[in-house]
């Protein structure tokens, strides 16, 4: 599968035909409701993106990835499923971020 359009360099054309919705005058809220579901979606089709953002391969840094692998294996030592979750939640978020990030540079351009 291609990598997701949110890794490439921003191009008007592509991003018009993937967000649709977004209007310069859309909402934060619309934007991240539009990015959940493209997340979403992009991890339903594509597994590779699914296990690399559970293992927190999105976050910005080495530094971050670094501290969350070090903070899952201390969950999992100690068995504390509630603070895995809030882990892979903030993982997650991560990615989604990426998208938020380009919908934002999207509307933007259209405001140009």
């Amino acid at each position: 599968m291609n990598r997701p359009l949110i890794f490439e360099d921003y191009n008007y054309s592509k991003a018009v035909t993937q967000f649709p919705l977004i209007q310069p005058w859309s909402s934060m809220q619309e934007v991240e409701d539009t990015a959940w579901q493209y997340t979403i979606d992009l991890m339903r089709k594509d597994y590779d993106i699914l296990i690399e953002s559970f293992v927190g391969e999105h976050f910005d840094t080495i530094d971050e990835m670094q501290r969350y692998h070090h903070l899952v294996l201390s969950a999992l030592s100690d068995q504390n499923y509630h603070q895995i979750g809030k882990l892979v939640e903030e993982a997650m978020g991560a990615f989604n971020q990426k998208t938020i990030d380009y919908i934002e540079q999207h509307k933007t351009q259209m405001e140009k």
